[in-house]
């Protein structure tokens, strides 16, 4: 789970920078399904992560 979380907190860092002074919202919130389809299309995971997973990254996520 550890390489996930770094590719989380990689992606969620990207995501916030790259959305910074644009109109294009970037959005981490594992109850969003888009958040979490686009999470697991970056990590390239087999199978959509799941809320439960997800949740668990954002409550370790350092900046």
């Amino acid at each position: 789970m550890m390489n996930l979380q770094n590719k989380y907190n990689k992606w969620r860092k990207v995501g916030e920078e790259a959305s910074e002074g644009t109109d294009i919202p970037f959005t981490w919130d594992c109850g969003e399904a888009s958040a979490r389809e686009d999470f697991t299309d970056y990590a390239d995971l087999e199978e959509t992560i799941s809320f439960e997973d997800m949740l668990a990254l954002e409550n370790n996520y350092a900046e």
